[in-house]
Parts: structure tokens; sequence; C-alpha cells
């Protein structure tokens, strides 16, 4: 990570990196989701609310549960808890001994999919597992999403979207801004090609336009938090206890509960 890089990330709340997942690793995660496509299930619930623009012809579809699954489909999803690409810029914003909250999870969009209601912002912060401020030279943030994308999302297709800045927001965000009724022209549709990665804070507004293209979205999100937060309920020490067992120190490191590492 450059100085560039933690700029950018500071003034807009996200950064892209190009190219962080090779055509080989793409292809592999791919082909795990392909395998377990019968567990996919579309969200029992509208996302875009009343909005009148961001409604759509179906409804997102999500898959879990990748860590857990038999060898060899889990070892590439496994992996990316700590790709030698994106570990760099987790122990900037959240410290050495950043922990996995909640995830992974894919979001997927058929064409015609609706979109999802801006959420987040620098006014909404819950309380401090979402904190962002910047101290004595360096960015500290509660949870921050790492989404991979797995098929391309280009000019016009959809998808994530965000309002560069809004984490460090002092007022809420207006309603019709929310609904992406208004404003449009803040609201930035992020783009980019199958392999790259978006990282951004929580904090920042953000949400997903409804989905245009003719090949379906596939977006794989993990969530992190610093070592001694935590955002989610932490059920990856119950329920997934067995399989952490199978993974390596340092993958089983990020799977730890919050606490004080010495």
């Amino acid at each position: 990570m450059n100085a560039d890089d933690k700029y950018l990330f500071d003034l807009t709340g996200y950064l892209v990196l190009k190219d962080v997942l090779t055509a080989e690793e793409v292809a592999q995660l791919n082909a795990g989701i392909d395998r377990h496509r019968d567990l996919m299930s579309e969200i029992d619930r509208p996302l875009s609310g009343d909005s009148q623009t961001m409604q759509g012809t179906s409804r997102r579809k999500d898959l879990g549960g990748m860590l857990a699954w038999e060898s060899p489909w889990c070892e590439p999803f496994r992996k990316l808890l700590v790709h030698p690409r994106i570990k760099p810029y987790l122990e900037e914003f959240l410290g050495r001994g950043y922990r996995l909250d909640h995830g992974p999870g894919l979001i997927a969009m058929d064409t015609g999919c609706e979109g999802g209601l801006l959420h987040g912002g620098g006014v909404e912060r819950k309380d401090i597992s979402e904190v962002y401020f910047f101290k004595s030279d360096r960015i500290f943030t509660g949870l921050t999403v790492v989404e991979y994308l797995l098929a391309d999302e280009g000019p016009g297709d959809g998808g994530v979207a965000v309002i560069p800045g809004s984490h460090k927001a002092n007022l809420a965000c207006p309603q019709s801004m929310i609904k992406w009724e208004k404003h449009q022209e803040h609201v930035l549709e992020v783009n980019g090609k199958a392999g790259d990665a978006l990282i951004f804070t929580e904090t920042l507004t953000h949400g997903t336009l409804p989905w245009t293209a003719a090949h379906e979205r596939r977006a794989l999100l993990y969530k992190f938090s610093p070592g001694t937060l935590s955002y989610g309920s932490g059920a990856h020490q119950t329920a997934y206890y067995d399989y952490i067992e199978d993974m390596t120190e340092e993958e089983r490191a990020v799977m730890e509960a919050p606490h004080i590492r010495r």
C-alpha cells in the first residue's frame, strides 16, 4: 500500500484494486459456486423499498458457507482470508490481527434484478463497530468490506454504487438520494473487471443499482473488523468450529473471536 492509496481511501472511503485475482483464481471460485448453485437462494424481501428507480423484475440471490465446503471447493475461498494483495490494506486500516467479522457471501443478480437502497454514512454510525477516523498519521476503521468481482461490471451495468466521501458526512443522506431518485450524479457506479477487488469502509454510503447487463453479476464479499471489535454475532466460533480446524494457521487466526492480541 502506498501514500496515494492511503490518501484516496481517506478522501473517498473506497479503493478499487485491479487484477487482484488471476484468471485461474476467478475460474476456481466460479467453479465452486457452480458446483453448489443448488444452495443459492433468492432473498425473501425486496431491497428496493418504494423507490421508483430501483425496481426490477427479480430479486438478488445469495450464497454462503463457502469456507465449510468440501475440498477442493473450499480452498480458493479460504485463501482470500489472507490474500497477499489484500492483507497489507486490511492491516493498514484495521491493524494487525484483523478478523473476519462475517461472510464470505456471494451476491448474484440476473438481468433486470432490482437494486438495493443506499445505506450507511458518517452520520449514521451506530457505535464504534462502524467507526472511521484519522489520528497520528493513520486510518482507523471498523467494519470493512472486501468485494471481489467474479464477473465484469461495466459502465451502465448497475451493481455496486457509492457516494464518495460520505463516510465522513455530518448530515443524513436525503431520502430521495437513498432511493436513487434524485442527485444521481453524486452516486458513483463502481466499475471493474472480473478479478478486481473493491475495498470500502462500511461507514461509506453504498448500495446496489439495478442490474442491466446480459450476464449474471457475481460479487463475493468478505467483511472484516479490527481484532478487538465485532459487528456480527461471531458465529465462526460456534457453528463453524469443525471446519476451522482444517485451515492453515494463518487462516485460523483470521477466524478468531475478538480479543486483545498480546
